[in-house]
């Protein structure tokens, strides 16, 4: 009677090792999934930040020494294929009068799992001086 009920514990562990094989096999697409999505987030977010300021400083840099080609050379360090451009022309008669950068770019993913590509467009306002 007791070499039954050990053999019975032992053969349900067996097949208890074989459904946590499966379980396991279910679960790893879904996290990696989750972890691959907050990667590319964060990757995009973060590049999104980084072209935001380079406008931005573009804006402040064209409304003050008025030469839109520094200005443009704020954002083309960071996105050399973006398109850059203003509103107005920072001049002694525009003076006091908003000027707003706007950047377009599109940058390639990473995985491809939300689209090939993402299309970032920001702005940068300032006032020409």
């Amino acid at each position: 009677m007791m070499q039954s009920t050990t053999w019975t514990r032992r053969s349900r562990r067996v097949r208890e090792r074989g459904v946590a094989a499966v379980e396991f096999a279910l679960i790893v697409p879904i996290l990696m999934t989750i972890v691959i999505g907050i990667v590319e987030f964060g990757w995009a977010y973060n590049f999104r930040t980084q072209l935001n300021n380079a406008t931005q400083i573009a804006a402040r840099s064209y409304a003050i020494d008025r030469d839109w080609n520094v200005a443009r050379a704020n954002v083309t360090g960071l996105a050399p294929t973006a398109a850059v451009t203003k509103t107005i022309n920072c001049t002694a008669a525009t003076a006091g009068s908003p000027v707003t950068v706007t950047t377009t770019v599109t940058r390639r993913s990473l995985t491809n799992l939300f689209g090939a590509n993402f299309t970032y467009t920001v702005r940068g306002v300032s006032q020409c001086s």
